[in-house]
């Protein structure tokens, strides 16, 4: 009976197995099936076949194949020669070895206008079309290039990203495959902050780690995994955060367009030594509208109030950058009258656009004052801009400070009598060398405690808001702000101590956290600060002390 049973149950288990492989091999062949159902037929012919066949059967750069496959281009039956067609006199023509076709070596914007004429035009517009020239234009030759650095470092450094606006042969401008990777040139990989995050990135224009400490960065993170990257051009965006390309290129119905001019929204030049409103022709709208179209796309997930007090704190920090930078122009002519040695070019006694120090570029101060600008002080404005709280302080505002004791350190030991002074003073607003601005309260909230009493500088400075009101005043005066912006500002101003929280009582649970504090602040001067261990540092050492006799003899 047993062995009946056993017998038995063999047979059910082995069944079961049989039926089980039957079930994956049923799903595998449907799941095959299913994918070469989906995927995109592609008709292969004529001069793209010549093209294709030989570079399979040669081996030559066949992953490009397929990655022209997964392409609309080739679902459009785009292949090849479109891209590639030339006449015997083009710049880039050659003739292939394998057969008697004319092609070029590389298709530019011209080639693309063919049949996106319209973005295009949008990038002749942008800033990404000068990224070249400035580089080389008469003034804004860097010391990387010009005089600091060996110029092959540069060719895979400063000119890799710069070549987006490569000006070409042809007399186009551009290089989309920056940012539409070739030969699939897809639209989703394009819309990814990683891929503007190739150039983005660095101590001197840290856009994409802006970007990833900021809330926006922190939403992309968890969630942009099911979002869909391939929504069509020209509709609201569906995610649930903004990406590069949302705020600087995708639509926000029904007002805002689409567009390949990242400079259409931008309403300021912030990575120059100073901060300027942008011109009208990068997108042919004053700064006004550019920046109405910016806050536009703000206001399609924040509210009216935050977005417009948000930039207003945002331009006033643009202002509060020129004057430490015109602070620092001021103190390189004095250090020029008393004898260190910087160049001409760097300043020429005027308040240049352009900062390069295009001979020596061999003192300390020199260095200072280019990373101010070019590293600090983007850092500061661009942190300022998008969300970026570290960068705008620690790695921003904070860093400028620093080098401003420094530049006055040095003007100290130069001789000059007002950094001496300067030096010599126990004055706490003897950090502020220059005009201040300021806006009551923040976009974060109205506080019950942050700007009651203690050290603030709008406490101890007398008159203090009515001194930041009278700059911030003529700013509006002098074409700086929109007429809703001061608007706002006095709005703000005429409700400051609302804004700042001082009608309001701290809550009770206030006196725990400050009884807290106040033991742990015990606990570290009684315990912490005045523990030892029983040995001495290794350098007090009789050894040690042998060791510098020794040293000293030698």
């Amino acid at each position: 009976m047993e062995a009946k049973e056993l017998k038995l149950q063999k047979v059910v288990v082995g069944a079961t197995a049989y039926l089980l492989i039957i079930v994956l091999i049923l799903v595998s062949a449907f799941e095959v099936s299913k994918s070469r159902a989906t995927e995109p037929k592609v008709d292969i012919s004529g001069t793209t076949k010549k093209c294709v066949d030989c570079h399979l059967n040669r081996g030559v750069a066949v992953k490009l194949i397929d990655e022209w496959k997964a392409s609309k281009h080739a679902q459009q039956n785009i292949g090849c020669y479109e891209c590639h067609k030339a006449e015997q006199n083009d710049w880039d023509a050659f003739k292939c070895p394998e057969s008697d076709i004319i092609v070029a070596k590389h298709p530019t914007p011209k080639d693309c206008a063919e049949c996106h004429e319209q973005q295009v035009k949008e990038f002749e517009n942008s800033k990404h079309a000068i990224a070249q020239m400035v580089m080389k234009a008469e003034g804004a030759e860097g010391p990387d290039r010009a005089v600091f650095e060996p110029l092959i470092a540069t060719k895979h450094g400063c000119e890799q990203c710069h070549n987006i606006g490569n000006y070409w042969p042809d007399g186009s401008i551009g290089e989309c495959d920056a940012c539409h990777s070739k030969h699939q040139f897809n639209i989703a990989q394009a819309r990814r902050p990683e891929t503007c995050g190739e150039c983005h990135i660095g101590p001197d224009h840290p856009h994409i780690e802006i970007f990833m400490e900021s809330k926006h960065g922190n939403i992309y993170v968890a969630f942009s995994n099911k979002w869909d990257w391939n929504y069509k051009v020209g509709e609201q965006v569906p995610f649930n955060a903004p990406t590069c390309a949302t705020c600087h290129m995708s639509a926000a119905p029904p007002a805002i367009k689409s567009t390949h001019n990242v400079s259409e929204r931008l309403a300021w030049e912030s990575q120059s030594p100073f901060s300027i409103r942008t011109s009208q022709y990068w997108g042919n709208k004053t700064w006004q509208e550019k920046r109405e179209q910016m806050l536009s796309v703000c206001k399609q997930c924040h509210s009216k109030s935050f977005a417009e007090k948000y930039m207003l704190i945002a331009d006033l920090n643009m202002l509060q950058y020129n004057e430490i930078w015109k602070t620092i122009v001021e103190l390189i002519k004095k250090f020029k009258n008393y004898g260190l040695t910087i160049t001409d070019e760097f300043f020429d006694g005027e308040l240049k656009l352009t900062s390069w120090p295009k001979e020596g570029y061999d003192e300390e101060v020199e260095h200072l004052v280019y990373r101010t600008w070019h590293h600090e002080g983007r850092r500061f404005r661009h942190g300022a801009i998008m969300m970026g709280a570290d960068f705008t302080q620690w790695h921003g505002i904070w860093d400028l400070q620093e080098n401003l004791v420094k530049l006055m350190n040095k003007a100290a030991e130069h001789g000059i009598p007002e950094a001496k002074r300067w030096i010599a003073s126990k004055d706490p607003n003897k950090f502020f060398l220059y005009p201040i601005y300021d806006v009551p309260g923040n976009p974060w909230g109205i506080s019950s405690i942050l700007y009651k009493g203690g050290a603030l500088s709008m406490n101890r400075i007398k008159n203090y808001w009515e001194k930041v009101y009278a700059n911030v005043k003529a700013a509006y005066e002098k074409g700086f702000l929109s007429e809703e912006q001061w608007k706002l500002y006095q709005e703000l101003y005429d409700n400051r101590d609302k804004e700042l929280g001082l009608p309001y009582s701290p809550p009770e649970i206030l006196k725990e956290h400050m009884k807290v504090l106040a033991e742990e602040a015990k606990y570290v001067k009684e315990n912490v600060a005045t523990f030892t261990l029983p040995s001495s540092s290794p350098y007090y050492t009789s050894n040690s002390t042998k060791y510098d006799k020794k040293v000293a003899k030698k």
